[in-house]
């Protein structure tokens, strides 16, 4: 049996779907009636505090964060669902919306990262994949590593 090359870059793309989709972060903050904002903005505000999902965001970052949060709860208030709302508010809900996703997804404790990487002695590079968070506590610890060890060195060296 002969397959055309269309016909194998077609179940190439199928098969490649569900693995771009997956990368794709599904957004924090996606509610349209105030009682499901309410309970989504409730739990971003949770998650941006230390060792939360979002601990990781500046605190420039956390007031813009807190400021779209409480504009989008104000328009919510004022029209009960983003069905109700004119065009103009809208925009505005949408365009804070997106601004909050935006930075949670950029300080996502749980993202994600892979890197393909070839080992010593080998030209065949390997996929290692942790989170965001996982490789921030690992640069942690090995900077409280370094700073240990040069203090250990300092009271060796001075003391003799």
């Amino acid at each position: 049996m002969k397959f055309s090359p269309a016909v194998a870059l077609l179940a190439a793309a199928l098969f490649a779907l569900p693995v771009a989709a997956k990368e794709k972060p599904a957004p924090a903050v996606n509610a349209d009636n105030k009682e499901s904002f309410a309970t989504v903005s409730g739990w971003v505000r949770k998650e941006m505090s230390d060792g939360g999902r979002y601990g990781d965001v500046s605190d420039k970052e956390r007031q813009t964060v807190d400021a779209r949060l409480t504009e989008m709860g104000q328009l919510l208030d004022k029209h009960g669902s983003v069905a109700e709302m004119q065009d103009a508010d809208k925009t505005m809900m949408f365009n804070s919306q997106e601004e909050v996703n935006s930075i949670l997804a950029k300080r996502d404790g749980d993202r994600m990262v892979c890197k393909s990487v070839a080992p010593v002695g080998s030209h065949i590079p390997v996929k290692t994949c942790r989170t965001a968070r996982q490789i921030a506590d690992d640069k942690r610890d090995a900077d409280q590593f370094l700073r240990n060890r040069e203090q250990v060195s300092q009271k060796v060296g001075g003391g003799g």
